[in-house]
């Protein structure tokens, strides 16, 4: 298997039932964005991007989310890329219909990569430069016609390679996540982003399961689900795993945060 990028999927979805479905989501999406720029990404080179008709080059350079600007456009697309940066297959992520990053794969069998990238921001240490979500990272971007030479430029296959990730859902309790061998229980405890240490991993997936045993549901079973018969009365919740922090002054092989539908839970160690 080639290395991929998680997908940060659905970033401000809140929690959701399997009844209220993802078209909430993404009218929630739709919503957020309506008054933002759409940024289009080269499609020979996804190291650049287009805002407003100027090209912009992503660096290597990364900030924190603390340090963000405004929110002022968006890419929102999942893209798959050969070993050069050039496109191969995009994704509007808010119609995404994968359940799971490997389902996309399949669909680009030459891609090398897939990367996400999200939304766009200014920075407020210098007017004149972007800052883009890739992965889950902030990274700099600056216009490409004032490049130096002396930058670093994004390198999308050494961040794929440290994208590798240490954590993933356990595969019978869809409300615990795993870390070599280490259970995590997510917990009702929240914390804020000021409460966040360093950057850990990214889950990027969704999951859908059942309320009572918290087994994840697999496709045949969503897909046979009998609205008016006895299957309508079981609960069932779709959760968005996204990234996971440290939480300042705890140790992480007690505790991490890990984001659901937009809150950062308390996961603590089993």
């Amino acid at each position: 298997m080639f290395p991929i990028f998680r997908l940060f999927f659905c970033e401000r979805a809140n929690l959701c039932s399997l009844f209220s479905g993802c078209s909430f989501v993404k009218e929630q999406i739709k919503e957020y964005a309506d008054d933002k720029e759409p940024c289009v990404l080269n499609h020979g080179d996804v190291t650049q991007f287009t805002y407003k008709g100027d090209c912009y080059t992503i660096l290597d350079d990364t900030m924190k989310n603390e340090n963000l600007g405004e929110w002022i456009g968006y890419i929102r697309q999942l893209i798959a890329v050969d070993n050069t940066g050039a496109i191969i297959v995009q994704e509007n992520i808010e119609d995404a219909t994968f359940h799971a990053l490997s389902d996309l794969a399949e669909k680009a069998l030459d891609a090398k990569y897939i990367i996400p990238f999200l939304n766009v921001y200014t920075d407020p240490n210098n007017a004149s430069n972007l800052i883009v979500d890739v992965n889950g990272e902030y990274h700099k971007a600056t216009l490409s016609n004032q490049l130096t030479g002396t930058e670093t430029i994004f390198d999308f296959r050494i961040a794929a390679e440290k994208a590798s990730s240490d954590f993933k859902l356990s595969p019978t309790n869809a409300t615990q996540i795993i870390c070599d061998n280490k259970v995590y229980q997510v917990t009702t405890e929240t914390v804020s982003k000021e409460q966040l240490g360093n950057y850990m991993d990214i889950l990027a997936e969704k999951v859908i399961f059942d309320d009572d045993t918290k087994l994840p549901l697999t496709k045949e079973e969503m897909n046979q689900i009998d609205w008016p018969g006895s299957s309508s009365e079981q609960m069932r919740e779709s959760w968005f795993y996204v990234d996971v922090y440290e939480i300042s002054d705890t140790d992480p092989a007690d505790a991490v945060a890990v984001k659901v539908n937009n809150q950062y839970h308390i996961a603590r160690a089993q």
